[in-house]
């Protein structure tokens, strides 16, 4: 098995054939489980190791990611729509988008996708 590393963790992997600038490397015990998680591998002293905290990390990102395209998707159109839209609404509808976009603009710290006000559809 062939694996390319940066910053010592693995990027990608060849069980056969070579990788370009590839180094061998034994399989780890559960192959399984690498090929779900492999840039959570680490090379330490010649040998594969699992990293559980860079795996913590890699999902948090793809996470925040997938937070931030849903923002992009859920959230901005209603945002960017014109004044005569925003002109329509209560006070307390402003409030509550104003509070909704709020959540949104810090959905990647919280990590958590603020209520949708009901009204909005």
């Amino acid at each position: 098995m062939q694996v390319l590393l940066e910053k010592g963790y693995v990027v990608s992997y060849a069980l056969e054939g070579n990788l370009v600038d590839g180094i061998e490397a034994n399989a780890p015990p559960d192959m399984e489980h690498f090929m779900a998680h492999f840039k959570a591998y680490r090379m330490r002293d010649g040998t594969l190791e699992y990293d559980g905290q860079q795996n913590t990390e890699i999902e948090k990102k793809a996470l925040c990611d997938d937070l931030r395209k849903r923002r992009e998707t859920e959230c901005f159109s209603y945002i960017n729509r014109g004044q005569l839209w925003y002109d329509k609404l209560s006070n307390a509808q402003k409030q509550e988008l104003s509070e909704w976009y709020q959540g949104w603009l810090q959905v990647t710290d919280t990590l958590t996708e603020p209520d949708k006000p009901s009204w909005l559809y």
